[in-house]
């Protein structure tokens, strides 16, 4: 993201819900799942929190009583929203803070704000045309924090990145924006995170889709049981959710200097291509590739590994090994 520094609003809000099915709102072919009560922003520029901040109750047309769920998580009640506008005015002033800010991009922590924002405004008539884009902070931090789910609680983020006391209730929008911000400024490097986000989402969206990740490093073997522990090569990770992968089977040899495997996080299946290229020096360099495995991908897999077709890079997998075999023939 080049050109004008960004500005990152970062956004939650709180909706109240239905008493009962029965009550719900439909419109046509739109329905009203739920309505805003409340949104709560603030604003990192540069990695620092900007002290305007956004907060306004908003008064719900349909859905005015509060269910007791609602009350006691959020603390806000029926009384709190009486004199409030409603959200189509609350709107136009969050639209004249946020341009205040010049070019920006909406955070919100899990994926549920803005496609609840704009299910109202579509059900309203709305026009939320001017709304900048926006990603989700979650499966970001998660990654980059070599977290093992995609999702986890904003109160563990918060202890996780160690980003301050936890003075402030949460369930209130403006509090758990102010917390989102907090995690937001120990993030490294959003824009590039928010492009490969985009293109987990696709993968996920696509199964045909697939996304290719390539690690490389320097080794004194091509023999994968002489290969440190700690090293790389020996590490397998998800293209697609950047998690961990593990190895079930083993790398299979498919041609000279050339193996492959098939490991899986707790999503995705994984094809795993790993190619070494001797060096001057008599050392070696290798280059794992990644990619989303399909059908063939793992029947040949198993194939070579129920055949034997391929020799074990524990056992032979150098190219000094290679070369005894190619001799043994020509005699």
């Amino acid at each position: 993201m080049g050109g004008a520094q960004v500005t990152y609003i970062v956004l939650d809000l709180e909706w109240s819900q239905p008493v009962c099915k029965e009550k719900t709102r439909i419109c046509g072919t739109k329905v009203l799942q739920v309505e805003i009560i409340q949104i709560g922003a603030v604003a990192v520029t540069d990695g620092v929190i900007n002290k305007s901040t956004f907060s306004e109750y908003v008064r719900p047309r349909y859905y005015t009583e509060i269910k007791g769920m609602i009350k006691k998580l959020t603390g806000i009640s029926k009384n709190d929203l009486k004199d409030a506008d409603e959200l189509d005015k609350v709107l136009l002033r969050f639209r004249k803070w946020c341009d205040s800010f010049g070019k920006t991009l909406i955070a919100t922590w899990g994926p549920d704000d803005i496609p609840t924002l704009k299910g109202q405004c579509d059900f309203f008539g709305y026009d939320i045309s001017w709304m900048p884009r926006w990603f989700n902070l979650q499966p970001i931090m998660t990654r980059q924090y070599d977290i093992d789910r995609p999702q986890i609680t904003l109160q563990s983020a918060v202890e996780i990145t160690g980003v301050g006391q936890q003075e402030l209730d949460y369930h209130s929008a403006i509090n758990d924006a102010y917390y989102t911000a907090l995690v937001l400024t120990k993030i490294k490097d959003i824009p590039k995170e928010i492009e490969w986000q985009k293109k987990v989402d696709m993968a996920h969206a696509n199964p045909f889709i697939s996304i290719c990740h390539k690690s490389q490093g320097n080794v004194k073997t091509a023999r994968m049981n002489c290969v440190p522990r700690t090293s790389l090569l020996n590490r397998y990770v998800c293209p697609i959710c950047g998690k961990p992968a593990t190895l079930k089977g083993r790398l299979v040899w498919v041609k000279p200097m050339n193996y492959m495997a098939v490991v899986h996080c707790n999503k995705h299946s994984v094809k795993v291509t790993v190619t070494f290229e001797k060096c001057a020096d008599g050392g070696y360099t290798w280059t794992k590739k990644y990619t989303l495995s399909d059908n063939e991908d793992e029947e040949k897999y198993a194939s070579l590994i129920m055949k034997k077709q391929a020799v074990s890079p524990a056992d032979d997998s150098s190219d000094s090994a290679y070369q005894k075999r190619r001799s043994r023939k020509r005699r």
